[in-house]
């Protein structure tokens, strides 16, 4: 039994039967452009492939961990059975993060898909936490709720507010992990950026926009979509008036383009 290189877990190499393996629950990624598909088929058709898949054994299946793409180019492309994969000993968080990780250093990914990867690391990296478990029932929602109080702490000690101490202790309990989180994504980017500028999208838009921006992938890198929502809300959301999911604003959502020096 060996370990794989970038996750450290042991592992049998093996060649396995590709209607044995079934979807990762983790896997949130909703588009995959057909004909890059038809590209990675030709290529491990004419080189073989290259880095196998990763899976693990559950009930006599198998089920995918990371290579999402690889294997829907092989079963639903190419005429190929079976594929090469690395079969590991993970339990559910372990797949969890794996999973989260290489959705994220995925080139093609559209910036919905980005943030909802960014999601799931720092949702898999926390909810061993109880009280960051009890901030709500989806990874979403959790992660809103736990950067929503720490940019309340932060802004509060900023205009020289008394912070309440339970506030306080949560922000103390939290803030070094987070910053250690979105430190080491494999495309890092700041908390407080991603909370304000890119978590919005996935919260509080409809998802005709959310669609439309993965389909065609205005802004690929976190903080350049809410840039141009107002443009994606115009012309794709009949509701509009800042959708909030085709509803009134709220306080918290914040729309920033000019930090980035673009208007529309």
């Amino acid at each position: 039994m060996s370990k794989t290189p970038h996750i450290g877990l042991d592992y049998i190499q093996d060649v396995i039967d590709v209607r044995k393996i079934d979807p990762s629950p983790y896997q949130h990624r909703r588009h995959f452009d057909g004909n890059k598909l038809k590209e990675l088929a030709a290529s491990i058709q004419r080189e073989g492939l290259i880095e196998p898949i990763i899976v693990r054994a559950i009930h006599k299946r198998y089920q995918l961990i990371a290579g999402e793409r690889r294997l829907r180019a092989v079963r639903d492309v190419t005429e190929m059975e079976t594929i090469q994969a690395q079969i590991v000993i993970a339990g559910d968080l372990q797949a969890r993060r794996i999973s989260a990780a290489e959705n994220l250093q995925r080139e093609d990914l559209s910036s919905i898909e980005t943030i909802e990867a960014i999601v799931e690391i720092v949702d898999a990296e926390l909810i061993e936490d109880t009280q960051y478990a009890s901030m709500g029932r989806k990874p979403a929602d959790r992660v809103k709720t736990l950067l929503g109080k720490l940019d309340s702490v932060r802004r509060s000690e900023g205009l020289g507010y008394e912070v309440a101490s339970e506030a306080k202790l949560t922000s103390n309990k939290f803030i070094g992990s987070v910053q250690e989180i979105f430190k080491n994504l494999p495309k890092p980017v700041k908390w407080l950026s991603f909370y304000l500028n890119d978590l919005p999208l996935l919260m509080d838009f409809c998802e005709d926009v959310q669609d439309i921006s993965i389909k065609h992938n205005p802004w690929r890198r976190p903080g350049l979509q809410s840039v141009g929502i107002r443009t994606l809300l115009a012309k794709y959301c009949d509701h509009h008036p800042i959708c909030q999911r085709c509803r009134t604003p709220g306080p918290d959502l914040i729309i920033q383009p000019e930090i980035h020096g673009l208007s529309f």
